[in-house]
C-alpha cells in the first residue's frame, strides 16, 4: 500500500481543515499519516479511516512561534528563548520567515519513514512547508495553495519561488488562487493546477439529517460561517445591521466560527450599537449544516478567500447568497442579480445588497431554485491525487 503524509499546523475547526478531512476520507489504498505542529485536532473524529497522527511538540519545542516560546518557558530552556527572541527580532525587521523557520527545524531530525507522497497542506512560507522540504523523504512532494498570494508582503513574494520550486506539484483550490500564484511565479506554471475541494450535495444533506440548529429566533435568519478573523470581514456587519434596524427590518444575524482575534472587538461594537437582539456570535460548530438548512439567506463578507467552502455549502441548501467581491467570489456567483448578489467590500455596499435581498422575495425564490437545481459535486477531483 502506498504511503502519504500531510503536514499542517492543526486540525482546528476551519474550512481548510474540513477540506483536508474530505480529501483524506476520499483517498483509497493509501496509508495516511498526519503531522501537526500544534496539539489541536478537534476534527480528528471526522476522519472515517485508520490513520497515524504525530505532533511535533512530542519530540521538540515545536515549529510554531507561540508554541515554541510556551514550551521553552515550561521546560526552562532559557537559551532557546534568547535565541528565538533574536530571530523574531530579525523577522520583524526583514519580514523574511525563512531564517526563523530554519531555526525551528534545526532541532528536528529527518523523518525515518519514507513516503510516496508528502503534502504541505497549509502551504505558503510557513514552517510546515519547510518541514516537508527539509525533513521528509518522499518520492513526490506537493504543496496546496489556499489563499490569494498577491496579498503576501513584498519579501515573501520575492523569496517564495526559491522555496516552492522544491515541490513536484502545486495544487491551487480555485482558478483565482492559481492565477494570482502564477502572476508571482510564472516559472512554476508547468507544475501548477487547480484542485477543488472535494464535496457533494448529498454528503452535506446527510450531515444535516436528524440534527437540529439551536437558533433562538423564529423569524428571518441571516447566517455567516467563517472564523472570526480580520480577513473575513465581520467588522463590516454591525454597521449593516444598524442601518437595517433603523429601516425597521426584523431579522437576526448569526455568526458561526472560532475566534481568530476579532471577537472581543466585535462584541464591543455590538454593545455600543445596541444590536444585541439582532446579532449573535455562536462560536465554532463541528457540524454547521443544520444551520445552513434552517437559515433564510447567507452572507459572506470576506476581504479574501482562496476558495469559499461555506458558500458552496449554503448553495447546496438553496440559500440565497450575498458575497463581497473578494478574489474568487465570481467563481461562485457568475451573474449578479441572477444567481446571487456581489457587494463591494464596504459596509454601505453590503447593506444595500442585503437590503435588496430582504426586500425582494421573488429574487430570493429564483436564486434558491437555481441553487437547488445546480450540480454540486467535485468527487472526481480525487483522480488528480491518484495521477500524481
Amino acid at each position: 500500500m502506498k504511503k502519504a503524509v500531510f503536514v499542517l499546523k492543526a486540525l482546528s475547526n476551519g474550512g481548510i481543515e474540513h477540506s483536508l478531512i474530505n480529501l483524506i476520507n476520499s483517498i483509497e489504498n493509501y496509508d495516511v499519516t498526519i503531522i501537526m505542529s500544534k496539539h489541536q485536532a478537534p476534527l480528528l473524529p471526522l476522519i472515517k479511516k485508520p490513520i497515524k497522527v504525530k505532533y511535533l511538540t512530542d519530540t521538540g519545542l515545536g515549529i510554531d512561534t507561540r508554541i515554541f516560546i510556551n514550551e521553552s518557558f515550561s521546560n526552562k530552556k532559557w537559551l532557546s528563548l534568547l535565541q528565538v527572541s533574536w530571530r523574531i527580532g530579525q523577522f520583524l525587521i526583514t519580514k523574511n520567515m525563512i531564517p526563523l523557520n530554519n531555526f525551528y527545524l534545526d532541532a528536528y531530525p529527518l523523518e525515518e519513514e519514507e513516503y510516496d507522497i508528502a503534502i504541505s497542506y497549509d502551504g505558503g512560507l510557513r514552517a510546515t512547508t519547510s518541514y516537508v522540504i527539509q525533513k521528509i523523504k518522499a518520492k513526490k512532494k506537493i504543496m496546496w495553495v489556499h489563499e490569494d498570494y498577491s496579498k503576501l508582503v513584498k519579501v515573501e513574494k520575492e523569496t517564495g519561488g526559491n522555496v516552492f520550486k522544491y515541490f513536484d506539484q502545486i495544487f491551487c483550490v480555485s482558478k483565482g488562487a492559481k492565477d494570482k500564484f502564477l502572476e508571482l511565479y510564472p516559472e512554476l506554471k508547468n507544475k501548477t493546477e487547480v484542485f477543488y475541494s472535494i464535496y457533494s450535495k448529498n454528503t452535506f444533506y446527510k450531515k444535516a439529517l436528524n440534527e437540529k440548529s439551536d437558533y433562538g429566533y423564529k423569524g428571518f435568519k441571516i447566517l455567516t460561517v467563517a472564523r472570526l478573523g480580520q480577513e473575513k470581514g465581520h467588522d463590516l456587519i454591525p454597521e449593516v445591521i444598524s442601518k437595517l434596524k433603523s429601516g425597521g427590518y426584523k431579522f437576526h444575524w448569526y455568526l458561526i466560527g472560532d475566534d481568530d482575534g476579532v471577537k472581543s472587538k466585535l462584541e464591543k461594537e455590538i454593545k455600543n450599537r445596541q444590536i444585541e437582539s439582532y446579532l449573535s456570535i455562536m462560536g465554532g460548530k463541528v457540524n454547521p449544516f443544520p444551520y445552513y438548512r434552517d437559515c433564510d439567506i447567507y452572507v459572506q463578507p470576506s476581504r479574501q478567500e482562496g476558495y469559499c467552502m461555506s458558500m458552496v455549502e449554503a448553495m447546496a441548501f438553496g440559500k440565497p447568497i450575498i458575497a463581497t467581491n473578494f478574489l474568487t467570489a465570481k467563481e461562485f456567483i457568475l451573474n449578479h442579480g441572477k444567481d446571487g448578489l456581489i457587494a463591494d467590500i464596504s459596509s454601505q455596499s453590503l447593506y444595500e445588497n442585503v437590503k435588496q435581498m430582504l426586500d425582494d422575495e421573488q429574487l430570493r425564490m429564483s436564486i434558491s431554485k437555481f441553487y437547488l437545481q445546480k450540480t454540486i459535486d467535485t468527487t472526481n477531483e480525487i483522480e488528480k491525487f491518484y495521477a500524481i
